[in-house]
């Protein structure tokens, strides 16, 4: 590998083995050997869309916020471009890929549990799917260079969990921002576990109108015994 392509490896993507606390492993992780020019990170809100019998369409109560996906587009180069000459095997590089995502753990029974790390995005996830797409060969049939395309499913680590589970609290007071798109009930939701509750905090922050809320506003959310 050159000396350039060598000074920007610490700075590659990687994707490293964890256990189940997101705590690394002594494995061998995968280095994207070029970053990806992009990727793309999908969040969902879980609605209920129940109709009322004999009712003419609905309106959806959020009951919870599922975990987030995210899709890597990852480049396999044989050719040695990026490497100095060295050429590794693109069947090689495809086969760390699969060790580091899709081996199964001896003493879990199941693939491992990953971390994602890329600049400033850190994920702690597993592989959902992964399609390997080979767009160049050599003479004799072999590939030298490829595509992966890979989904993941973020986790929520059990000690995060516990501590955001504890700042979200119903006991204790919040004070939450508005953004641009927030409606009140789903906020209720976010910080209070129930939205049944978004009367109440409008009334705690003298809101006129609770259904345009403007961005920027901060809202109290007081604890539940006390609304």
């Amino acid at each position: 590998m050159d000396t350039q392509s060598a000074a920007k490896l610490p700075f590659n993507l990687k994707i490293i083995q964890t256990d189940v606390n997101g705590i690394p492993k002594l494995a061998v992780p995968f280095i994207a050997m070029f970053n990806p020019d992009q990727f793309s990170v999908r969040e969902e809100v879980e609605l209920d869309k129940t109709v009322s019998k004999g009712a003419q369409g609905a309106d959806p109560k959020p009951i919870g916020i599922k975990p987030r996906e995210f899709t890597l587009e990852l480049t396999l180069d044989g050719t040695g471009v990026n490497t100095n000459g060295v050429k590794i095997p693109v069947t090689a590089q495809v086969l760390l890929f699969r060790a580091a995502t899709t081996s199964i753990v001896g003493e879990t029974h199941r693939p491992p549990y990953l971390l994602v790390q890329y600049g400033t995005f850190i994920s702690s996830c597993t592989l959902r799917s992964s399609t390997v797409t080979y767009t160049m060969f050599d003479m004799f049939g072999l590939p030298i260079r490829a595509k992966i395309s890979a989904s993941f499913v973020e986790r929520t680590v059990a000690a995060l969990g516990n501590i955001v589970g504890m700042l979200s609290s119903p006991d204790l007071t919040h004070r939450v921002e508005v953004k641009d798109g927030d409606i009140l009930p789903l906020l209720t939701f976010k910080t209070c576990n129930n939205q049944n509750y978004y009367l109440q905090v409008a009334r705690v922050n003298k809101l006129k109108n609770f259904r345009k809320l403007k961005a920027g506003t901060t809202l109290s959310f007081p604890p539940l015994s006390k609304t």
